[in-house]
């Protein structure tokens, strides 16, 4: 598979890489990380980024082109095989289309190619085997955007498995030959600014099922109220409940300017994506998540969270 992409890559002169909404590292870091390793392997070629931006530790700009751009055009998309998680829709005026994930889901935007690797870390991941299985050169800022994705999507590395750990170091070791700010991504990471480490203190407390599920519910005006993004209190305070021995299974919902309610649900060693899936989500075994329509049905969620934790025996 990675040599058909690498002739895919060969036969177009333009290609343009899609990743899902709202990026984190990995999106961020496989689709600028490919971008590098194309522009430094294939010189003649023109490469365009495009989506919504998030912060992210490393200078990079998101490319605004015309319809017109996309005839005749190699189109990826990276970290999803969700149609409704793509930013920016037009992935689909391309000539080819080849869809790369590492999800626990199945692709529903019929690609031409997909690449599927659900046993590894991350998307990033992928990009850099690719890169390697095919002899291609790395430069810095190549090797710096994979770091970053597989960093982040490994949680610095504590979800790595016995099964994607050499595969996982592999990678990584060959990325350090090369010249990597890691000061710039630890920093990116772990530091905050006070003003908003207080302004999270609002969103500590949290709920507990009967079976020890915790969870915690953010509406929009709290989250509006708060001087904080969307983002910083979705995805950024959900591992305030980490890290508690009795709680083996968290989620944090919140609700955004349209009134849905997103949820983002992690576990230490239990399983949850089946149930993601079940809410019209995904994602990986223990970090997933799901777009619901009410607060009753994510009351649901934490009740299939809490019958998960009596199946499982914890």
């Amino acid at each position: 598979m990675e040599n058909q992409i690498i002739k895919e890559i060969q036969n177009h002169s333009t290609i343009i890489i899609h990743r899902h909404k709202q990026p984190d590292l990995d999106a961020y870091g496989s689709q600028l990380g490919l971008k590098e390793i194309i522009r430094e392997n294939f010189k003649d070629k023109t490469v365009y980024v495009v989506g919504d931006t998030q912060q992210y530790p490393y200078e990079h700009t998101m490319d605004v082109i015309d319809d017109s751009v996309y005839e005749g055009a190699l189109v990826f998309v990276l970290d999803t095989a969700a149609e409704a998680l793509i930013s920016d829709t037009r992935y689909k005026l391309g000539k080819t289309l080849i869809n790369i994930d590492h999800h626990r889901n199945d692709s529903n935007i019929n690609p031409d190619l997909f690449y599927h690797r659900p046993d590894l870390i991350s998307c990033s991941q992928m990009i850099g085997e690719i890169a390697i299985k095919g002899n291609l050169r790395f430069n810095d800022m190549a090797a710096s955007h994979i770091y970053a994705g597989i960093v982040g999507d490994s949680g610095r590395f504590q979800y790595i498995s016995k099964q994607n750990a050499k595969h996982t170091f592999d990678v990584v070791a060959r990325l350090m030959e090369y010249d990597i700010d890691l000061q710039s991504l630890s920093d990116f990471q772990q530091l905050e600014t006070l003003a908003k480490r207080m302004a999270k203190e609002k969103f500590r407390s949290f709920s507990l099922s009967d079976h020890n599920v915790a969870y915690r519910f953010n509406d929009f005006k709290s989250i509006s109220e708060s001087g904080l993004t969307f983002q910083d209190v979705s995805r950024g305070t959900v591992n305030i409940m980490a890290g508690i021995k009795e709680v083996r299974i968290w989620a944090n919902f919140s609700e955004n300017e349209k009134g849905e309610i997103i949820g983002e649900f992690r576990s230490k060693d239990v399983s949850i994506v089946d149930i993601a899936k079940k809410f019209g989500g995904g994602g990986h075994a223990n970090a997933c998540g799901a777009t619901l329509h009410s607060w009753e049905q994510a009351l649901e969620v934490v009740q299939c969270f809490d019958e998960r934790m009596v199946e499982s025996n914890v």
